[in-house]
């Protein structure tokens, strides 16, 4: 603005905004996910994320959105003006202003983290411009401005994304310095970025794409919350998300012994209703004074608490638990207006308790935010002021709540131990009878010779027996159990070389991996029969009741091995045919295993013999296909549950060798169906 005889404007230097760009934010990934919330509070449907790390040193950063765009005017009177409320924008209606996300206009300073050089590219009714902010090498005593630039001075690496929007917005970040950030940060950065947005509601999606080494092509992908909620125990859920859904009706704890580890715990739904979340009264305003009107406030989410925090104790309930140096998911995230305002509300609880650090959860509190009251934002923006009256009563209301949940932790843990106390003192109880046994009959051999030699007779007649049924093991099987060790360590090998190689080389470009899978799955799945077979292993093929052999494998072998799914065989008549039994293991196995990575809980095996023909369905109650293409689920690569593809794969390979045949379809009212025709 223009200084007049009566009013003189203040202006911000180069200093002033570098001290403020700096003093805001802790950490790259807060200032990007301020860039990713300018671009939701623009309308976007679609904010992208493309990081080129390829020189560490002088990294690029692009944030581009499809939103609506900054024309001319918008620059020079929005952009540039520092601390511009965006909810008091006339050109606004209430709706939209209360969906706001920011509300102070410094997030744009995000960038100042970063770096101090970047490009502004924004299309806007019909217009594209670009422009260039640098601080490197200006006075800090000097006014800052954004600078014009011709489009063609602009390198966008991901062009091929940004030049197909009509609208929209580009920071592009020069010379970021990512020395110290490792490809375990990265991935953690798209964890944590979904945790800056409550991802059901706000209005666009997020996707972030990573080039590590020059020239590679760019592919987006979609930031998605990925909550381990089958690894709670207790859960409170008052949001409209319906969290309580999304738990298993169970859960398994850590224990040193295997009958109390194995032991399923029914989780607990804490009744919401009992809990005061929401009401109305007068708030102290900016001025000191209490506000006019009583404002409504209410508390929404939901906050659970882990069975286990030990990665793998967790991932047996849950794989999507995730703990590292990059990301921890333990935190109670505290969200107004639908944006992250403080990253783990636990420690303004103060809470001293057993399992406070076993708490996870999403809340929303609205009224700390509130557009008629005073702005009470730390200094860094990333916490609040804990003796506002605001915070103190959000304490209030989330403080009862997250003691139940401990509670209810505390009170398994000790059902846990007394569980365990009990075995081991009936452990010790069999001990001590044993030893007592031993020396009663210890006097006993004492008081008659007869007795000891009748005793030394027996030992003998099991020894003697002992060796029959040794004995009648052949040599051939004596050979391969010795080797077995051997022969497993070298297939395992075999098969994590194919998994590594496939991902690093791109599956779709190396089907002829599929022939070294399917020979490797059979070398595993013969190790698991050849133990128990009654058979002669010289014969690869054996001539028995398929059905007989697939219920034994199941209920024998596979079931010790997942224990945690309960296996249902039903069978009618028989089905006498010559087989391989690596071939029919290997493909349990596998059902098996893609059965356990989808989060089934039983899986059902049913065999009919219908005029010499076999028909097999088998189906679980899993996580289903989802919304995929069923003919595409058996190509050599194709994974819907973050696998490398080749189980699938291996299966139906197996049976077309049979001259079977195999489909599938999304069992009712969840889970996975096949069904399985043999000659």
């Amino acid at each position: 603005m223009d200084n007049t005889n009566d009013k003189i404007f203040f202006n911000f230097s180069y200093f002033a905004l570098k001290l403020l760009g700096k003093g805001l934010y802790s950490n790259p990934w807060t200032a990007i996910a301020e860039l990713v919330a300018n671009g939701l509070d623009a309308k976007a449907t679609c904010v992208r994320i493309f990081i080129d790390m390829s020189d560490k040193k002088n990294s690029e950063i692009e944030i581009f959105d499809n939103g609506t765009g900054m024309t001319y005017s918008d620059l020079a009177e929005k952009y540039v003006l520092i601390g511009k409320n965006k909810r008091e924008d006339l050109s606004l209606d209430e709706v939209s202003k209360n969906k706001v996300m920011g509300r102070k206009g410094i997030g744009k300073l995000a960038a100042l983290y970063l770096s101090s050089k970047y490009y502004l590219i924004s299309k806007s009714a019909g217009q594209e411009s670009a422009w260039y902010f640098d601080m490197s090498n200006e006075r800090e005593s000097e006014i800052p401005s954004l600078n014009r630039v011709n489009l063609s001075q602009v390198e966008v690496l991901s062009a091929e994304y940004w030049d197909k929007l009509t609208s929209g917005t580009m920071i592009k970040l020069k010379n970021v310095d990512l020395t110290n950030i490792g490809i375990q940060s990265i991935e953690g950065l798209k964890a944590r970025l979904s945790d800056y947005y409550v991802l059901d509601s706000i209005s666009g999606k997020i996707e972030l794409a990573v080039r590590y080494q020059k020239n590679t092509p760019i592919g987006f992908q979609e930031v998605a919350k990925n909550i381990a909620f089958r690894n709670f125990y207790a859960l409170f859920d008052n949001s409209e998300s319906n969290i309580k859904s999304r738990i298993a009706e169970s859960v398994y704890f850590p224990s040193a012994d295997d009958t109390v580890r194995r032991k399923p715990r029914h989780t607990v739904i804490i009744d919401e209703s009992a809990y005061n979340t929401s009401g109305t009264r007068h708030f102290v305003k900016e001025d000191g004074s209490l506000s006019e009107k009583e404002i409504p406030y209410s508390l929404t989410g939901w906050i659970g608490i882990h069975a286990s925090i030990k990665k793998d104790d967790a991932q047996v309930n849950d794989p999507l638990f995730l703990k590292n140096k990059a990301y921890k998911s333990t935190q109670l995230r505290l969200y107004v207006r639908k944006k992250l305002a403080v990253e783990d509300f636990m420690p303004y609880l103060k809470n001293t308790q057993a399992f406070s650090n076993y708490i996870e959860g999403e809340i929303n509190f609205d009224v700390l935010d509130d557009n008629s009251l005073g702005d009470i934002a730390t200094s860094n923006r990333q916490g609040f002021a804990e003796d506002d009256e605001r915070v103190a009563l959000l304490i209030s209301l989330v403080k009862p709540i997250v003691s139940t949940l401990i509670v209810q932790r505390v009170k398994v843990g000790q059902e846990i131990r007394e569980e365990e106390d009990k075995i081991k003192k009936e452990h010790e109880a069999a001990l001590k009878a044993a030893e007592a046994a031993r020396q009663e009959l210890e006097i006993k051999n004492r008081v008659t010779e007869k007795k000891l030699e009748v005793a030394s007779d027996n030992i003998q007649k099991y020894k003697a027996q002992s060796y029959t049924i040794f004995s009648a093991i052949t040599e051939d099987q004596k050979t391969f159990s010795a080797k077995t060790h051997l022969v497993k360590t070298n297939a395992l090998t075999i098969r994590n070389s194919v998994t590594t190689l496939a991902r690093k080389i791109g599956i779709e470009n190396y089907r002829e991996l599929g022939a070294i899978s399917v020979a490797t799955d059979k070398i595993l799945s013969s190790l698991k029969y050849s133990a128990i077979a009654k058979f002669n292993i010289e014969d690869a093929s054996i001539k028995e009741d398929l059905f007989a052999f697939c219920r034994e494998y199941l209920m024998n072998v596979l079931q010790q091995q997942y224990f945690n799914i309960h296996i249902s065989v039903e069978t009618s008549g028989q089905h006498i045919i010559k087989f391989q039994p690596q071939n029919i293991s290997l493909v349990l196995d596998n059902f098996l295993s893609n059965s356990q990575k989808s989060h089934a809980r039983n899986f059902n095996l049913s065999m009919e013999d219908i005029s010499g023909k076999a028909y097999i369905e088998l189906w679980d109650d899993g996580d289903g296909f989802g919304a995929v293409d069923l003919n595409e689920i058996f190509d050599f690569g194709f994974s819907n549950t973050g696998g490398t593809g080749i189980g699938l794969y291996n299966i139906k390979t197996v049976i077309k060798k049979m001259k079977g045949t195999i489909c599938a379809e999304n069992a009712t009212p969840s889970g996975a169906k096949f069904i399985i025709e043999m000659p």
